[in-house]
């Protein structure tokens, strides 16, 4: 990681830029290595492509980890932000989605040369997820949570779907069994269930994503309706689910 917490790179829903397949050279090994890590670990929780993005010589990868599949669906958004270093800026302004595994890939390769130039993938792909844009500022700080709280919490949800949901679910039951464990919100007083502000959504995202460590505490900012959890790993960037 290379940025502060404070100040997450923040997509923009409005690009259009496509990459040509351009090199980007990461900073190390160790860069590349943990992007694999981290592109493993979102394609088995959503294989819905990742959004790289270059600022100067920051590049920001975007997963979605939950998101609504469609209208009705109240499961939080979700999404998971790590940044690394480039050794330059030259490809300022690139913004392009690919497939988790053409990503992968290129990562694997990278492992097995010892090199650290990422070759863009030829051929960028749509991601409906990408409109959902967190805001830029007006974050404020609400808590600092143990990451063994948030672990917990995960841990109990996952349990509780699995639980929950018979052997051979159909779509409609899915998605109301997730919304239900993932939007319940989490922070509030004791005396109002359900009067909190942390979807259990970002703590899910955060386990499944490696942010969380056994000894280690994750900041908590709030921007309306969007809760970030920041810490050293990563971020996740959630927002509440949407009431109809």
């Amino acid at each position: 990681m290379s940025s502060s917490p404070d100040d997450p790179f923040r997509p923009d829903s409005t690009s259009t830029r496509s990459p040509a397949g351009p090199e980007l050279h990461l900073e190390d090994l160790e860069a590349a290595k943990d992007l694999e890590r981290y592109a493993t670990r979102a394609r088995t929780m959503a294989d819905t492509g990742m959004r790289l993005q270059v600022a100067g010589n920051v590049l920001a990868s975007w997963v979605s980890v939950l998101h609504p599949r469609g209208l009705g669906d109240r499961v939080p958004v979700a999404l998971g932000l790590r940044t690394v270093r480039l050794v330059e800026g030259r490809h300022d302004g690139i913004d392009a989605v690919y497939a988790l595994s053409s990503v992968l890939e290129r990562l694997a390769r990278m492992a097995a040369t010892g090199s650290t130039a990422f070759t863009l993938p030829p051929a960028p792909e749509s991601a409906p997820w990408t409109a959902v844009t967190p805001p830029r500022g007006g974050w404020t700080p609400v808590a600092t949570v143990e990451d063994g709280e948030l672990q917990q919490i995960a841990r109990d949800g996952i349990r509780e779907l699995a639980d929950a949901l018979p052997q051979d679910p159909g779509a409609s039951m899915v998605a109301q069994a997730r919304a239900a464990v993932w939007g319940r919100l989490l922070g509030g007083s004791s005396a109002e269930p359900g009067d909190g502000f942390l979807p259990a959504g970002a703590a899910f995202a955060a386990h499944g994503l490696g942010f969380l460590s056994p000894q280690g505490t994750t900041a908590v900012h709030t921007s309306g309706p969007w809760v970030r959890l920041s810490n050293a790993a990563g971020y996740v960037l959630c927002r509440q689910p949407m009431l109809l």
